[in-house]
């Protein structure tokens, strides 16, 4: 992910491929794909098993869980047409937590990365949160 720590911060799908014109196909659409790869490997590891491998809320874990996971296709939807990036990043990470998931059964994946990363604070949790975030967003339904 060269990409995200060179700009020193994040930008909507619309901005990256503002890039990749600007920057042309050989830089841009290559770092594009390297985000997005990145993200739906986070999304398969950490969100697939509840949310299903589309997103739809259909993943093999349902049955136990308390409540329905959401439709992550659909949040665009849910705002008005607007994917609200920060607020998902935020809910992924465990700064805002949803009244549907109770106390606990959404893992705060910030706090998860973190230590995965090997200490409290660390700016590869936050391009993990990054990634899946914009990966959330590219799998919109129109």
């Amino acid at each position: 992910m060269k990409l995200l720590p060179r700009l020193g911060r994040s930008f909507s799908l619309s901005t990256f491929f503002l890039l990749a014109v600007t920057l042309g196909p050989g830089t841009a659409f290559a770092e594009i794909q390297e985000v997005m790869n990145s993200g739906r490997e986070e999304y398969e590891h950490n969100c697939a098993a509840c949310h299903g491998e589309t997103g739809k809320g259909d993943g093999r874990m349902v049955e136990i869980l308390i409540s329905k996971p959401a439709d992550l296709t659909e949040i665009s939807k849910r705002n008005g047409g607007v994917f609200p990036f920060w607020e998902v990043y935020n809910t992924i990470s465990g700064e805002k937590s949803v009244i549907a998931h109770g106390t606990v059964q959404m893992p705060a994946l910030g706090k998860k990365f973190r230590a995965e990363e090997g200490t409290y604070d660390v700016p590869a949790a936050y391009m993990r949160l990054l990634v899946l975030t914009h990966y959330l967003e590219s799998i919109q339904r129109k």
